[in-house]
């Protein structure tokens, strides 16, 4: 079995339209000639640009520069087969050029240089190889790369995708990209003959090396690339999760994933060539395939939320902590998006070697409410982290100086949307994905046109010719039969049929020509899910979409820290995280309480009568520019816990009431610049989660609040870390200069000091405070703000 190609396939889902056209817009605007800025350098050849792009692709701190690059070869070139239209399809082809060439350029350039090290193609130097394999590097031969194979497997496959992709519109580009992929295999090959043990390298993330380089050995036939592969093979892991063990409590998830796509391709690729295997090869090789599917097993059954995300803060933890995950650890860093991506790839894979139901529905279920989900329709911009609590929002990377990991990833996955509609065997069509759609098909003449109402959840399929002058061919169909239906009727020319079920497929008793007309009503339930470690902990699902509870936008745009350069959601404390109920069998009556309503431009909606706090729920994927809670506790009424959660509310409002204006988000951008920032000799940094502003020597920093007249003292609160003890800042107020210093607390981190102000301090209803240094930096300034006199 395999997939119907994107080019044959034309999306007409409005949702799904634009996200695919907003990936588009969004990769047109980017710069080949600036990603290979650093990659010219390293060639020591001069750039083609004055400058390259910053984010996670700088070289002047902490980077994984390289990656975005190939993940945005692998896009364009999957967005060039999906795209119908001829201007941007043609700025695709153009842009692949100019990144193949510049490549191919950067890599002979850099074998004259260095010819032991032909084929070597990177923005960073060799040095940072060589310290992942434990050799010592000097200083000024260190790179400030963090996972160099991470980043290089990026590019390889990038290289495949352009060659596998472009074979048909231009050989020539498809050739060069294949060649410059060879070359870098052979460099790889002779690379890892010499080292003297793997498991020093492994410790590192290194992506899917794996997958890649059997992927090019399944093209050139290269014993050398399939033995450099094996460099990338945890024998040890791939032994474990085939005797089924959860080892992957503690591991970055995403550095996991990618092994077992690697561990699958592995056996897809070598399991009808046993001849070129040694006998322990072939005896590893059932174990790769056994591996893959336990892995995905356990991730599945225990690692995996509603949405069909996984992870907390990267990693894995304990088998059904799902509940601890989002809520008593940091819950704004829960699934990350990079992993769905590759779970989606995993899965793909998995389903076309095994054919088992439970991988398409995976499929779905992650495709919609975890990729889907992930994308601003308005803007393309992708998150990194999903929360899975309640009160949080979205947030997306900025376009040009940030390209996270999920921004890779995930250019990819809007550039592929449809490769999994349709699949094909045995000259039978199988219809997967229920998403309105064209199908055109040479070798029939027919045009299948796909009709999908996901507010009803009916389709309709009808045919016509794609050739009017040609004769047309009749076509054989299977349609999915999705699990969250639970009655699934099929009419053909309005009479309703039997049929043969077969792995989750209806067999279309008959060939199908273009006069008949299938029409297939699917029966969605609602259903509450739980997390295995607290049943109170639920989560709302109708049909294939999972339920988000929608509240208002306020704080829409904050962000926190976390990591490098990541920007993650914010939780309003304010907003209902609970759903009180009376009824003390809530768990069998609850799904009884929702009320179907309409709400403009939202697929469905309900509105929910057994619990207090009046909250509607709709599809979680459509939920952008609005804060959102997809899993709340349920507690009963007038019960200890419900007491103190609302004790707890209660402390905040108090407290949230005597906030006249504050600034906690040193973002510069759009925050600061609310408040007319302005500098010199100043930058802002995070620290143990928190954004702060420094003024450095001799530097200074000012904000302008707008204040309504004041008629009552207002208290300045600033915040400050205990980190800084001893360190002062010059606080300028009006015509008056205050100097703080930081005092040492023992019970307190961070640490609040205060002001007065008064209305002699305001003029013009603004209010300017000017924060300055002296000869060293200034102590770390955390939050500002202004709060009414306690009465």
């Amino acid at each position: 079995m395999q997939a119907i190609q994107t080019n044959e396939i034309h999306i007409t889902d409005p949702y799904v339209k634009r996200a695919q056209e907003g990936l588009v817009t969004y990769l047109l605007s980017l710069d080949a000639k600036r990603f290979l800025y650093e990659i010219y350098k390293v060639a020591e050849l001069e750039p083609l640009t004055t400058e390259g792009y910053g984010g996670w692709e700088r070289s002047d701190a902490i980077n994984f520069r390289g990656h975005f690059f190939g993940h945005f070869l692998s896009a364009s070139a999957l967005a060039y087969q999906a795209e119908k239209k001829a201007s941007p399809k043609a700025q695709l082809l153009a842009s692949l050029k100019t990144a193949v060439a510049g490549l191919a350029t950067a890599q002979k350039h850099y074998a004259q240089r260095y010819p032991a090290s032909a084929g070597y193609i990177s923005a960073f130097r060799e040095a940072a190889l060589d310290e992942v394999e434990g050799k010592a590097v000097t200083p000024a031969e260190k790179e400030n790369v963090l996972v160099p194979w991470y980043n290089l497997h990026k590019i390889l496959a990038g290289l495949l995708d352009v060659h596998e992709y472009l074979a048909e519109a231009d050989e020539t580009l498809s050739q060069q990209a294949l060649q410059v992929a060879t070359q870098f295999g052979d460099y790889i090959y002779r690379r890892m003959v010499q080292l003297p043990d793997k498991k020093q390298m492994l410790t590192i993330e290194y992506g899917g090396m794996n997958d890649a380089l059997y992927r090019l050995y399944e093209i050139t036939q290269q014993t050398e690339h399939q033995l450099a592969a094996t460099y990338f093979d945890e024998d040890e892991l791939i032994e474990q999760l085939a005797l089924n063990q959860d080892v992957l409590a503690g591991k970055h998830a995403n550095t996991m994933i990618p092994k077992l796509i690697g561990a699958l391709n592995r056996y897809r690729v070598l399991q009808n060539q046993p001849a070129k295997l040694s006998k322990e090869g072939q005896a590893t090789l059932e174990q790769s395939f056994q591996a893959a599917k336990s892995f995905w097993d356990i991730t599945v059954k225990t690692h995996t939320y509603c949405t069909g995300g996984n992870s907390q803060s990267e990693h894995f933890h304990e088998p059904n902590e799902l509940y601890f995950d989002a809520e008593l650890r940091n819950g704004d860093c829960t699934c990350e998006t990079c992993n769905t991506h590759n779970m989606l790839k995993l899965t793909r894979n998995l389903y076309f070697l095994t054919k088992e139901k439970k991988y398409l529905d995976y499929y779905e279920q992650t495709y919609i409410n975890a990729i889907l989900a992930s994308q601003n329709p308005e803007t393309g911009m992708m998150m990194y982290f999903q929360p899975m609590g309640a009160g949080y929002n979205k947030v997306y990377n900025r376009p040009y100086d940030e390209f996270w990991c999920c921004t890779g990833t995930g250019i990819e996955s809007f550039a592929k949307l449809a490769d999994t509609f349709y699949l094909e065997e045995d000259q039978t069509i199988f219809v997967n994905s229920y998403f309105s759609n064209t199908l055109q098909r040479v070798k029939e003449n027919l045009i299948l046109t796909h009709e999908m109402d996901r507010a009803k959840f009916r389709a309709k399929l009808t045919f016509s010719k794609l050739n009017p002058l040609e004769e047309s061919r009749s076509m054989t169909l299977a349609l999915r039969l999705p699990t969250w239906s639970s009655q699934t009727t099929i009419a053909i020319n309005g009479v309703e049929i039997d049929f043969t079920e077969k792995a989750g497929f209806a067999y279309l008793p008959t060939r199908l020509n273009l006069t008949d007309s299938i029409e297939i009503q699917f029966s969605p339930q609602l259903t509450f899910v739980a997390t295995a470690d607290n049943p109170a902990y639920v989560a709302l699902t109708y049909g294939p979409y999972v339920l988000a509870g929608g509240f208002d936008k306020t704080d829409i745009d904050a962000d926190n820290p976390n990591g490098i350069l990541v920007r993650v959601g914010t939780k309003d404390p304010l907003l209902a995280d609970s759903l009180t109920v009376t009824d003390p069998n809530w768990q069998a009556n609850l799904s009884q309480s929702l009320e179907a309503i309409e709400v403009p431009d939202k697929l469905c909606a309900f509105k929910l009568n057994g619990a207090e706090e009046k909250i509607i729920f709709t599809p979680y994927y459509e939920m952008h520019g609005e804060r959102y809670g997809i899993y709340f506790k349920v507690r009963m009424k007038n019960s200890v816990e419900a007491k103190q959660a609302q004790e707890e509310k209660e402390a905040l409002l108090k407290q949230q009431a005597q906030i006249y204006q504050e600034l906690h988000h040193f973002d510069e951008n759009n925050s600061e610049y609310a408040k007319n920032l302005s500098y010199q000799h100043s930058f802002v940094g995070d620290f143990h989660g928190k954004r702060y502003r420094i003024a450095e020597a001799d530097g200074w920093f000012q904000y302008e609040f707008s204040l309504q007249p004041v008629e009552e003292t207002l208290r300045l609160a600033l915040v400050f870390h205990t980190a800084d003890y001893s360190k002062t800042i010059n606080v300028q107020i009006g015509e008056e200069t205050y100097q703080i210093e930081v005092p040492h607390s023992p019970t307190s981190t961070f640490i609040t000091k205060e002001l007065l102000i008064s209305s002699r301090h305001v003029s013009d209803g603004k209010l300017q405070l000017k924060f300055a240094s002296q000869a060293q930096n200034s102590a770390r300034l955390f939050g500002i703000q202004l709060l009414k006199l306690e009465k």
